[in-house]
């Protein structure tokens, strides 16, 4: 117990520290919901731009794409970094990642997919990377979380 507070305590001081060293400024739309997230950098008394966030929401108030852009020094501008779409279903989510590709025009790089689905067993997780050679998702990992594995929380 002692150690699990200690790590506890250490993972809480150093999210503390790393909060200080950035600043953040949100827009909403009118359900409250996020819908820009503006990262700087806090250096001393100044603001540096660092990152940005664009949430696109369903109409049942569901983050179903989330826009990562990262501050270029040279252009002065916001430049598209990655992109993580969400796509729901009866059983459950998948959520798909993909790097920003210049050249393309287009988020083809590095795609991945991870596929959340319920089943009367309990959870099962499907982790896929994109074969652009086969032009298909390839099964890279799957778990399976049953009602009976040992959970460190329950509420």
């Amino acid at each position: 117990m002692t150690a699990i507070f200690a790590a506890t305590s250490l993972a809480t001081s150093v999210a503390n520290e790393l909060n200080d060293k950035f600043a953040y400024n949100y827009a909403v739309d009118e359900r409250n919901q996020v819908t820009e997230k503006v990262v700087y950098k806090a250096d001393g008394k100044y603001l540096e731009h660092h990152l940005k966030y664009d949430y696109t929401y369903d109409e049942a108030g569901r983050l179903v794409r989330k826009e990562a852009f990262r501050w270029n020094d040279i252009e002065q501008a916001y430049q598209r970094y990655y992109c993580m779409t969400y796509a729901y279903g009866l059983e459950g989510v998948s959520l798909e990642y993909a790097l920003w590709n210049d050249e393309a025009g287009d988020y083809t790089d590095g795609r991945q997919r991870a596929d959340y689905n319920l089943t009367p067993a309990g959870l099962n997780y499907q982790a896929y990377e994109w074969d652009g050679q086969q032009n298909q998702w390839q099964l890279q990992a799957e778990h399976a979380m049953t009602s009976e594995a040992n959970l460190f929380a329950v509420r």
